[in-house]
């Protein structure tokens, strides 16, 4: 039996269609959504979960918000350690679920250079001697491109001062030394780069400019944001090829061509995850 059968054996019938299907396992912990569960049963069958799952902790799903990407506030339905650690491609990642967000969908493109060759192609640059990461988190992207980079100078920006406690600690923990660390906006940031990477969704255009102005001659910026899939001018499936027009022709209006487009992943009702390379004009 799948893991919710089995679950389902040692929860009362009349609760099985409140169950939730779909969860996220992040190291050994999950975030589950129970607002369907009557309240007085959420710690019980949490337990469950956690004993069936092999996790340490069950964290209710909440909502991540604000410019730093943050949990509003965390309810812990069963246990009460939030740390964990996530190993992808040969990195290991440690940080707090309470403090940071993390994002299982992207797994893939946080690969890089170890990835699948669709996003190792994003990620394959010409010896660049600077790569600058505008938000670098805990070393979601930052160290991957430094372990495929190891004569590059990378440098990892973040203002989150919990996310850079957890970056440090990562690159110590994977023996990176290629990484420069610093906890400021990255706007106030004025170092040249062969490379820039921006890996944030929701207003990732607003830091295009100043990603401008410190790209070397000819640099390139990966970008990442979501869309709608109209404005795109996708509307079923196979319509996912090429570049968008209308995408093309914003970035033009910020001085850069698009030189390759993809989607990660469906972001939300009617709107997708994109990634494109832009080379500065």
């Amino acid at each position: 039996m799948n893991p919710l059968e089995n679950i389902k054996v040692k929860v009362s019938p009349d609760l099985h269609d409140k169950l939730p299907r779909k969860w996220k396992k992040i190291g050994d912990i999950i975030i589950i959504d129970f607002k369907d569960i009557y309240e007085d049963k959420k710690k019980q069958i949490a337990k469950i979960y956690a004993e069936e799952l092999k996790v340490k902790t069950v964290i209710q799903k909440n909502i991540i918000s604000g410019e730093l990407r943050t949990p509003d506030k965390i309810d812990l339905l069963y246990g009460n350690e939030t740390i964990t650690e996530i190993s992808e491609y040969g990195v290991k990642y440690k940080l707090d679920l309470a403090e940071i967000m993390w994002s299982p969908g992207n797994t893939g493109w946080r690969s890089t250079l170890a990835g699948p060759e669709k996003v190792s192609d994003f990620y394959s640059f010409n010896k660049p001697k600077v790569i600058i990461d505008y938000f670098a988190g805990i070393g979601y992207f930052a160290i991957q491109m430094a372990k495929g980079y190891p004569k590059t100078k990378v440098i990892a920006i973040d203002k989150n001062p919990k996310s850079i406690k957890y970056l440090t600690m990562n690159c110590k923990e994977n023996g990176i030394e290629n990484i420069k660390i610093i906890n400021d906006d990255c706007r106030n940031i004025t170092s040249k780069a062969d490379v820039i990477h921006l890996g944030y969704i929701g207003n990732t255009i607003d830091f295009l400019e100043h990603a401008y102005s410190c790209l070397e001659e000819n640099g390139i910026a990966i970008f990442h944001e979501a869309y709608h899939n109209e404005w795109l001018g996708f509307k079923k499936r196979s319509d996912w090829k090429g570049i968008p027009v209308n995408f093309s022709k914003l970035m033009k209006s910020k001085r850069f061509n698009v030189e390759k487009f993809e989607r990660v992943k469906f972001y939300g009702p009617s709107t997708s995850h994109i990634v494109a390379i832009l080379r500065k004009n």
